[in-house]
Parts: structure tokens; C-alpha cells; sequence
């Protein structure tokens, strides 16, 4: 499945299908704001699956937060380097890293959780758990199907990959780790191809 991932960002215009005014939507902004809202000054985020750097990294960044960018395309983690040059952006697989415990005061995975199995996404979410500083703060997109596989042939002009629960086993997740739910929002309106659940918890 990761493979199908990187090779589709490989060679897919994500920039030009989705990201070509460079600015967060109305509702990513007001998502982006919530998230600011519970960070300390000059606070460190680590993006998972940061993309381009834009729009998130860079609203951030220009916010006063320091960021710390992983990709698993090497063409995507390039861009995100010209896009937001005073940023670090690491080409990788998030879901094979092991950052340092306590490290980081927020932690954003926005639309990239659910390009890897979902098999891997409790221990994903006990991982970021564990590399939340005490009281930090994770903004996550989930997606909402409950497809456990699903496989497009035309995303962003090349195959892409996805997987998922639904939102109320995310919910489950939340609890059994420890995490504490500040916001809940739905992204799209049911049925949509682009409906997504995006959470904001604390630790």
C-alpha cells in the first residue's frame, strides 16, 4: 500500500489538483486557528505527511510556530523545501519512525493518516501519544468510509491508495489511549466523496 502511495505522489500533480491558490480553505483555517489557539508560544509541531508545506506548514510557520515537515514522496518533501524554506522537511515513512518521547508540543497528520492500513493506526495514534509533550496538542484527518482498502486509478492524474475506520473507532482510540477530545468536526457532508472526520485532542 505504501508503495502505491508514494509512487501516486510521485507522479501526480497534487499542486495543481488541489493546492493552487496556496491558502487553506475556509474550513482548514478555521481548524488551523483552533489548533493555534492551544499551542504555547513558539511552539515546535511535527507535520506527518506534510505534502508541499502549503497550505498548513506555512500558515503555521508564518504564526510563529516552528516545523518540522515528514514525507514519504521525495518530489513533494522538494517543494515543501521552496515552498517554505525556513522549515525542516525529512523525506520517510512516519509510520516506520520513531520520534524522541515528550518532544514536540503539537502534532499535525492532516489528510495522510489514512494512506497507510488501518491495521497501523491505533499504534500510530499511541505513537504520537507517546511523542506529545505533556498537555500538547494532535490535529488529525480521518477518513470516514470504514473501507478497510480502497484504490483509485485517477488521483491527481495516478493511482492512489486509502484505508479507514469510521469515526466513532476513532473515538474508541481516543479514549482508550488517553487522549482528551477538545473538537470534533466533519469536513463535506455525508456521501461525499471528500467527507472527512477531523479530530483535536490532547494529551
Amino acid at each position: 500500500m505504501q508503495d502505491i502511495v508514494k509512487q501516486g505522489y510521485e507522479k501526480g500533480d497534487y499542486e495543481k489538483t488541489f493546492r493552487q491558490n496556496k491558502q487553506p480553505n475556509t474550513f482548514e483555517k478555521g481548524r488551523l486557528d483552533a489548533f493555534l489557539q492551544e499551542l504555547p508560544k513558539n511552539a515546535k509541531v511535527l507535520d506527518l505527511g506534510c505534502g508541499i508545506g502549503i497550505p498548513f506548514d506555512k500558515y503555521l510557520v508564518d504564526r510563529g510556530i516552528k516545523v518540522k515537515g515528514i514525507d514519504i514522496s521525495k518530489k513533494h518533501v522538494e517543494m515543501a523545501r521552496k515552498n517554505v524554506s525556513e522549515t525542516e522537511f525529512i523525506e520517510g515513512d512516519f509510520s516506520e519512525i520513531n520520534f524522541d518521547e515528550k518532544s514536540y508540543d503539537g502534532i499535525l497528520a492532516l489528510y495522510s493518516i489514512f494512506h497507510i492500513h488501518r491495521d497501523q493506526h491505533k499504534n500510530l495514534l499511541e505513537k504520537v501519544y507517546k511523542t506529545l509533550k505533556d498537555g500538547g496538542v494532535t490535529m488529525i484527518t480521518f477518513g470516514t468510509s470504514g473501507s478497510e482498502y480502497g484504490e483509485e486509478d485517477n488521483f491527481c492524474g495516478s493511482k492512489m491508495a486509502w484505508s479507514t475506520f469510521e469515526p466513532e473507532t476513532y473515538k474508541q482510540f481516543f479514549q482508550e489511549i488517553g487522549f482528551k477530545v477538545i473538537e470534533e468536526k466533519y469536513e463535506g457532508n455525508p456521501g461525499d466523496e471528500e467527507y472527512h472526520y477531523w479530530a483535536l485532542v490532547r494529551k
